[in-house]
């Protein structure tokens, strides 16, 4: 499928951010990158900050939808899925960290748009991540928990420790982390 520009604008511009920050990104560079003329930018977007919005939010949207929807379209197995997914260092940049943490330390308390933005993304994330816990509740995988405070507990500790994976410039945080958060979702399966 060939690549239109609009996709090569949200691509470059969803990189250049996730490098260097929504501050420290150029629109310049991200032209360059995208291989398109400022007028081409503007032909899909009023200016950089509505590029930026709009490609923050397609692109972590469509990383989650391909994380964890997959996993919603299991017939069983769910926590054990997660599980796997969450250990999966792969799926993880620990030198640019998590791109929803960056954008959120960065600009949420400094422009409302930014943070209406994140703060729809992060529910999305913890939706995710509750739907797979109360499909595991109703295969009966798990045991009853109170799910919504089982997201909001998994997902702030992925983020705390991609955290300090970035912070320490040493992936073994993010394993040893993990390690424990497994083991803790481990006491709620089923036997």
């Amino acid at each position: 499928m060939k690549e239109t520009t609009r996709q090569k604008l949200i691509d470059a511009a969803f990189e250049e951010i996730y490098s260097y920050g929504y501050q420290g990104s150029a629109l310049a560079d991200i032209l360059k990158k995208a291989g398109v003329h400022k007028g081409s930018m503007y032909h899909y977007f009023g200016n950089k900050k509505e590029m930026s919005l709009i490609a923050i939010q397609e692109k972590i949207s469509a990383r989650n939808f391909a994380k964890y929807n997959k996993i919603l379209e299991l017939n069983s197995g769910y926590l054990e899925e997660l599980i796997k997914s969450i250990k999966d260092t792969t799926q993880r940049d620990f030198k640019r960290g998590c791109p929803i943490a960056n954008i959120v330390q960065e600009m949420s308390n400094l422009d409302e748009d930014f943070n209406n933005t994140m703060k729809s993304i992060y529910e999305e994330f913890r939706r995710y991540v509750r739907n797979i816990l109360d499909l595991a509740i109703e295969t009966k995988e798990m045991k009853t928990c109170d799910t919504k405070k089982m997201a909001l507990f998994i997902t702030s500790t992925l983020e705390g420790a991609i955290l300090s994976a970035k912070a320490s410039g040493n992936a073994q945080d993010y394993i040893d982390t993990i390690e424990v958060l497994e083991s803790y979702l481990r006491k709620f399966i089923n036997d």
